[in-house]
């Protein structure tokens, strides 16, 4: 019994359980907390009739209780409970969201023929509104970290099969071993002709035989199939992956062309040929305008908030070393423009010498301020002029020196998309722990992922994000 019992505990079934109870008590405790704010604290509360007896919590909360499988229908048919690769509030609010809104018009619209407005209040409802949105979220980011441990502990995954074991699958494969939060356990790789590179892998099993699928699917308990580039001819894939649907089995698939793909992409239909249409992102007209504006008001209010903090720093760098505050180093951004990037001094004067380097946790070149506002991300914050001036953005690819550039583009063809547009005091790599002294083509890879994949919304992400992981070991 008690094994049983653990292996539901850390079973992916688990986490889909414990991700419904987490929303389920977040509506719960949206619907308490607009009463406690409506009726207890009288924001924006409308007195009753005279004579007509206030509503008690009971039926209030009994409401709630009710409409819990409305929300349970909304919340799954606006994919809140599909498996997903990436755990993140972020990446799901506008789901959250869009769900809470369908469910308050349709209580609204159920409750007006039925209860007067000085029994259930419309405006309660609004605030319910806003209420079970926070709330909702909150407790699911509680579940999501609670999920993502479980995750890096192996527990809530599924076990996963590669299917192609070509330099494609061989790079899904190592992001899967090298994230474990991505909830894949790793089982092998189906291909009949695998390279030699997926048999050194040593803790994987090769599986060179087609015949023996059924047999791998249950004795491998495999749930989740990643369909890469291999050898085989289409008709042959398909074939296989029919052959796995009895099994329950999920698949992701690599498309061609992967580089470059997008999430803007939209399936129609020839005369019943299905085709995949991509939409490449240009950040001009008005979504410029509207990227420039967010940047300039965030970036003057935060230097206001900052100014306190900021002048500390300034003072502090000019008592403990000699040298200026202000770093100034060559960048090139937007068309490969160069520029003068800001930061606070964090190194000795004498530090570079003229030769370009980055610098790597430990550096004794620090100084003992730097030890402090390096790890924290102050030492960026001048930075939030460079954005003023419009050399730089809130977000965006890091700046590179020009001598790294040149090296770069020689390297790396696709190298030089990274100057579409301005720069970033943050970015999509720099959250995803790509930073300073790291493997250039993966960060390179996220920086043209966040430019064909551009959105306010994803810059808001990427800037939310960023504040939750301001310290940065790679600094």
């Amino acid at each position: 019994m008690l094994r049983k019992a653990n292996r539901f505990i850390t079973s992916h079934r688990f986490s889909h359980f414990a991700l419904i109870l987490g929303d389920l008590l977040g509506v719960l405790l949206g619907y308490r907390l607009a009463f406690a704010i409506y009726f207890q604290m009288g924001v924006w509360y409308v007195s009753v009739a005279p004579g007509t007896e206030q509503p008690s919590i009971a039926f209030y909360m009994a409401v709630s209780l009710i409409i819990l499988p409305l929300y349970w229908l909304l919340f799954k048919l606006h994919g809140l409970y599909r498996f997903r690769l990436n755990l993140s509030v972020l990446e799901v609010l506008p789901m959250i969201i869009s769900a809470a809104t369908e469910a308050s018009m349709l209580l609204l619209l159920a409750t007006v023929p039925v209860f007067p407005p000085t029994h259930y209040s419309r405006n309660i409802i609004v605030l319910s509104w806003l209420c079970v949105i926070v709330l909702v979220a909150v407790v699911r980011f509680v579940v999501y970290q609670l999920l993502r441990w479980g995750r890096r502990h192996n527990w809530y995954v599924k076990n996963t099969l590669v299917l192609g074991a070509g330099q494609v699958g061989l790079a899904c494969a190592g992001k899967v071993m090298r994230n474990p939060t991505l909830g894949l356990r790793l089982v092998g790789f189906l291909d009949e002709q695998p390279t030699e590179a997926a048999a050194a892998l040593g803790s994987c099993h090769v599986f060179n035989d087609y015949q023996k699928l059924e047999e791998i699917l249950r004795q491998y308990h495999i749930q989740h199939m990643v369909v890469a580039f291999s050898q085989d001819s289409h008709e042959r894939i398909v074939e296989l992956m029919e052959r796995c649907r009895p099994y329950d089995v999920e698949f992701t698939m690599v498309p061609r062309l992967y580089e470059v793909f997008s999430d803007r992409v939209g399936v129609e239909h020839i005369r019943g040929l299905p085709v995949i249409g991509l939409k490449r992102t240009s950040i001009t007209g008005l979504q410029a305008l509207a990227k420039r504006t967010m940047d300039v008001v965030v970036s003057l209010f935060a230097l206001i908030i900052l100014s306190p903090l900021m002048l500390l720093t300034a003072l502090a760098i000019r008592l403990d070393s000699p040298g200026p505050v202000l770093y100034r180093q060559a960048r090139l951004g937007r068309k490969e423009r160069p520029f003068e990037m800001l930061k606070f001094r964090s190194m000795r004067k004498d530090a570079e010498e003229g030769k370009a380097g980055w610098t790597t946790p430990g550096d004794i070149r620090r100084t003992r301020v730097g030890r402090v506002i390096r790890p924290l991300g102050i030492d960026e914050l001048p930075q939030l002029i460079n954005v003023i001036r419009g050399e730089m953005s809130l977000v965006g690819p890091r700046p590179e020196r020009p001598e790294h550039v040149q090296t770069f583009t020689r390297e790396i063809p696709s190298y030089g998309a990274r100057h579409r547009v301005r720069p970033g005091l943050t970015g999509w790599a720099q959250i995803n722990g790509l930073r300073g002294d790291t493997d250039i083509a993966e960060r390179i890879e996220h920086d043209l992922y966040y430019i064909e994949n551009w959105s306010p919304w994803f810059d808001i992400k990427i800037v939310l994000k960023t504040m939750f992981t301001f310290i940065d070991r790679n600094a």
